[in-house]
């Protein structure tokens, strides 16, 4: 990828994460504390961001956005509330490829699908 398209690709994911910002739910570790609260706290989610999701979606998404709540929490929210964006129940490639257009994949072809994954490097070695 040359250098300018780098630069773009950079400043349109910028952006996102900027919008996106100001427009976070916000949570604390008691909504993580079971599953029952974690799915009321995914359906406060949703229903704050508007999303919209038939049953078996929203099942399978349920355990990418635990996992991405977590991550979130442990990461930056020790502190009390944590907030959570419009992205919370997306895995990393969907979000880059929202983002990019660009699929991406490790050099095996996998990527793991967290956020917390991404933290710790799973994607490092990304080609395109």
């Amino acid at each position: 990828m040359t250098t300018s398209a780098l630069y773009v690709v950079t400043l349109v994911v910028a952006a996102i994460a900027l919008a996106t910002t100001q427009a976070s739910f916000t949570y604390t570790g008691e909504d993580l504390a079971s599953d029952a609260s974690m799915w009321a706290l995914y359906e406060r989610w949703a229903a704050h961001h508007e999303v919209v999701r038939e049953h078996g979606e929203k099942a399978r998404r349920f355990p990418i956005f635990k996992n991405n709540a977590r991550w979130i929490r442990d990461k930056y929210g020790k502190k009390g509330k944590s907030a959570i964006n419009i992205f919370g129940d997306m895995t990393y490639e969907e979000i880059n490829t929202l983002a990019t257009g660009l699929r991406e994949s490790n050099q095996d072809g996998q990527c793991s699908s967290t956020l917390h994954s991404l933290a710790k490097g799973a994607c490092d070695s990304l080609a395109t």
